[in-house]
C-alpha cells in the first residue's frame, strides 16, 4: 500500500560462546518467541556431539507444537563500545529441520530477564540497552 512503511526490526549485536566455539552476529529481538536463543545453523553447528538439557515444546504458527532441544551457552550484547554479560542463556534449538532459519532470534527469556529497559529509535536506527546489573566489560 502507498504510504505505508514496514518498521524497523530491533537487532542487537550477539556473541555466544559453546567450549572452544565463539559465534556473534546480529540478532533480533522477538517479543513473540518466549525461549532464549532460537538459533540459525551456524550456532546449531556449534553443539554437535553436546547432550542437550531438556527437550520443551513451543507453539508454532505454522507447524503447530514443535519440540526443541535446550542447550546453554555464555552470551554477551554489544552495547555501543563495550559488551553487556548476559551470562548463561538457553539456547533451543528445533528438532525439525524445516524450522531452522538464517536469522538468529533474542526472546522474552532473555528480554525479561537480562534487561530493565531497552529502547529503539526508528529515527536515529538505534537500540539503547540498560542492563538489570551493571556488567559492561
Amino acid at each position: 500500500m502507498a504510504g505505508e512503511k514496514i518498521p524497523d526490526i530491533p537487532i542487537i549485536y550477539l556473541i555466544l560462546r559453546v567450549g572452544r566455539f565463539r559465534a556473534s552476529g546480529p540478532a533480533i529481538i522477538d517479543t513473540g518467541f518466549d525461549g532464549g536463543v532460537y538459533p540459525n545453523m551456524e550456532i546449531i553447528k556449534m553443539f554437535e556431539g553436546l547432550k542437550p538439557k531438556a527437550t520443551v515444546l513451543f507453539e508454532n504458527p505454522i507447524f503447530g507444537a514443535s519440540e526443541f532441544e535446550v542447550y546453554s551457552a555464555e552470551a554477551w550484547v554489544k552495547n555501543g563500545a563495550g559488551e553487556i554479560s548476559l551470562g548463561g542463556v538457553k539456547v533451543y534449538i528445533p528438532t525439525e529441520p524445516e524450522l531452522v532459519t538464517g536469522e538468529v532470534l533474542i526472546g522474552r527469556e532473555v528480554i525479561n530477564g537480562m534487561f530493565k529497559s531497552l529502547t529503539l529509535s526508528s529515527s536515529e536506527r538505534k537500540l539503547t540497552l540498560e542492563p538489570i546489573v551493571d556488567s559492561l566489560e
